[in-house]
This record gives structure tokens, sequence and C-alpha cells, in this order.
């Protein structure tokens, strides 16, 4: 029968100790600290969340975590420094969970011994510059001379998005395929809380044999109100004028347009279980 098949095989995979089994996360939030260590001192940088992604791949990331529970983030940030100290780590780092949205309960990932993509966010709002940090660690100054002992870690000052630029073709169903070309305009966006990091432009023809990543988009708002800093990301969309090579810009308009987004009720899953469609051509006129 079908139950002593299953038993037998149980059997031989208690025998054999092999089999892996985890706990099933429903509606998972990745959310990652952001260390930094001297080798003797080890402070956080507050969180971020990245859960917006696209076959495990990051496209949209936010600096504080929004509706994060105060208690599950002082857990989250005590853990991480639990894990720097005994390590004595040196220089920039980042712990990484997952985050149970229904129930709070977290798990670590893993640990990533170096700046990530999305430092951005967390440069913005805490006005310091992490690859400058990097660099004075590494040539051997310590927390205490660079003013950012624990006790002097700045708080986040409003909300910070970055949305990554991507140059790849979107299907109907929301599947990507690497797209290129020779880039015939490259005009980004300015203004007050607008950053581009990028290094394409005008005649610049991508090479396939890379990551997709074009450019990083990053808005910054002082409001608290996660809806705010949507909308500017979105009417920087719009500014954004790539041409001669297909990019997911009209997608991430359409992505941060939603309403779960812009509340906040995402998760890992959240692109692929909404399958949302794309739309054929960027929206120049962003809704206020």
């Amino acid at each position: 029968s079908t139950q002593s098949r299953s038993s037998a095989a149980s059997d031989v995979y208690k025998r054999q100790g092999d089999l892996y089994v985890e706990q099933l996360v429903q509606k998972a939030r990745h959310i990652e600290v952001q260390l930094i260590g001297d080798g003797k001192t080890v402070s956080h940088l507050w969180e971020r969340d990245c859960s917006l992604q696209r076959r495990r791949q990051k496209i949209v990331e936010l600096a504080p975590a929004p509706g994060l529970n105060p208690d599950v983030r002082d857990k989250l940030i005590a853990a991480s420094l639990k894990l720097g100290r005994a390590a004595h780590y040196l220089n920039l780092g980042t712990i990484e969970f997952l985050v149970d949205a229904d129930t709070d309960a977290f798990f670590f990932i893993e640990a990533n011994p170096r700046l990530q993509v999305e430092h951005t966010v967390t440069e913005e709002v805490t006005g310091l510059n992490l690859v400058e940090l990097q660099l004075q660690l590494a040539g051997g100054q310590s927390l205490e001379a660079l003013g950012l002992t624990p006790d002097k870690i700045p708080s986040p000052r409003g909300i910070a998005m970055q949305l990554r630029i991507n140059t790849e073709t979107m299907g109907a169903d929301g599947e990507a395929k690497p797209g290129g070309g020779l880039i015939t305009a490259f005009d980004a966006p300015s203004g007050q809380g607008i950053r581009v990091d990028s290094y394409g432009y005008a005649g610049y023809s991508t090479n396939p044999a890379y990551d997709s990543l074009l450019a990083k988009l990053i808005v910054h708002t002082r409001s608290n109100k996660l809806q705010d800093v949507m909308n500017k990301g979105y009417r920087a969309l719009c500014e954004f004028n790539i041409t001669g090579a297909p990019t997911n810009i009209a997608f991430l308009q359409n992505l941060i347009s939603d309403p779960s987004v812009k509340a906040g009720d995402v998760h890992t899953r959240f692109v692929e279980d909404l399958s949302l469609i794309h739309i054929s051509e960027p929206t120049r006129q962003a809704e206020i």
C-alpha cells in the first residue's frame, strides 16, 4: 500500500541520516541587519527589508523595515550583535533572516561578510558613507575613533527605497529574461532625495556575460510614511529615460503602485504569487 511504502521509505531515511527537513514559512519577510565592527567592538546600523524579490533575486529594498514589530526588530539586532561579537567581527557585514509575517518567528539565513548592493538605503537613513567606513576600518581605525560605538549609532531618519533597474525583458507572466543592446539615451532623474548609482551612459553597449543590473535608483523621504517614499520612487521612475536596451522600469512602476506594496504587506513570494503583468510602456505621469 501507499502507506507501507511511505513508512518503509521513512525507515530508510532515518537509518541513513541524510534527510534534511526544515520548517516551511508560507509568508516570509527577508530582513537583514547591517553590522559594523573593528575586531573588538561591534555595532549595528539598523535593518533593511529585502522581501520584494523575483526568483530569489532582490529587486526592491527598504530601510528601515516598514511595519516591523519593534520587539522583533530588537531581537533581530540582538541576535546579529551576538553573532558578530562572538566572531570578533571586523569591517562591514550583513546578517540575514526570514521573518514569518504571520507569527513574527524568525530564522537565520546567512551572514554576508561584505558590502551589500542595497547598502545605499542604510546610507540614506543614517547619513553615513559605508564605502568610506569600510576603508577606514580596513586601515585600522576603531569604532570609537569613528564615533560609531553602540551608544552613538544614529537613529534612522525617514525611509529610503532602492529600485534595481536591470536590462531585461519581462513576459506577461512576470518572468524575466536577460536583455541588452546599445544604449542610445540614458537620462537619470535628479533632485532632493534622489540618487542614482550606475555605470550606464548613452553609447554604452551592455555585456550579456555580466549581471543585468544597470542602475540603482535610490529615493529618500524624511517622512515615515511608506506611501510617501513609494510615490517618490514612482515619480523618479517616470523621469528615468533609457532607450536602446530593454529594462524593467515599467515592471517596477507597476510593482510599487500595487496597493499591497504601498501598505507594506509583502513577502518573498509576493511577485510570483501575484503574477504581476508589467505595463507595456512606462507611464510618464505619476499618480499623487
